[in-house]
């Protein structure tokens, strides 16, 4: 297929010889990326959550917490970097790499963190509401069909799932049925010990290979 550049592919063109560059961005930004989001959810849940039952059903949840969880980025990176930083927080980011024509609409990113240095790196975070931890069709469905098949994060191999978990079971027994699923384990993350965090590892044919975060975060239980 043939297709024309983007304003953002004539601003940053590729560099034949540079390759590696987008890899070595999003490697070096992954741990303040990873830490921004999970101290934002932390403030979500300790600011908001105790007013909710997340036992009812609740309208838009999955829309409604990510974009809340954003405006929780964003208070972050405003105290902590004085308005300027080697990324920018994004909601619904249009990854235009894997663009398929002029006219599609594009996919879009439910979190994003985006170079200053290029505004073609994007450091995607995809995000999906787990009534249960056994509830996994649509979160497995991100992991392949996205991440996997190179629709996300097409120029580098770094990305995120976040699994929003509204019962109160243990996050262990959503990373052991995700590892069934997978039919892989789950490693540890650098990092991130203490928190509900693992990483798993997946070989891609057109595209950098993926090194994928799994974030289990529980909005039912005070203790995460």
């Amino acid at each position: 297929m043939t297709r024309r550049p983007t304003f953002s592919e004539l601003v940053w063109p590729s560099d034949p010889g540079g390759g590696n560059l987008p890899s070595e961005w999003a490697s070096s930004q992954c741990f303040m990326i990873l830490d921004w989001t999970w101290r934002a959810f932390d403030a979500l849940m300790a600011k908001h959550a105790p007013a909710v039952d997340f036992s009812q059903p609740l309208e838009q949840l999955e829309r409604d917490l990510v974009r809340c969880h954003f405006v929780e980025i964003q208070l972050l990176f405003a105290s902590e970097t004085d308005g300027y930083a080697t990324v920018v927080p994004q909601h619904e980011w249009p990854e235009l790499e894997s663009r398929k024509s002029a006219a599609a609409k594009p996919p879009a990113y439910d979190l994003a963190f985006i170079s200053t240095a290029n505004r073609r790196w994007a450091w995607p975070i995809e995000a999906k509401v787990l009534p249960t931890s056994a509830t996994l069709a649509e979160y497995l469905k991100d992991v392949n069909d996205k991440f996997v098949a190179g629709v996300a994060s097409p120029l580098h191999g770094e990305g995120a799932m976040i699994a929003y978990l509204l019962q109160k079971d243990s996050t262990e027994v959503f990373f052991q049925n995700l590892a069934a699923k997978l039919e892989q384990s789950l490693q540890r993350a650098s990092g991130f010990a203490e928190r509900p965090h693992r990483v798993t590892e997946h070989v891609r044919t057109s595209n950098p290979n993926l090194r994928l975060h799994h974030l289990a975060m529980a909005c039912a239980e005070p203790d995460r």
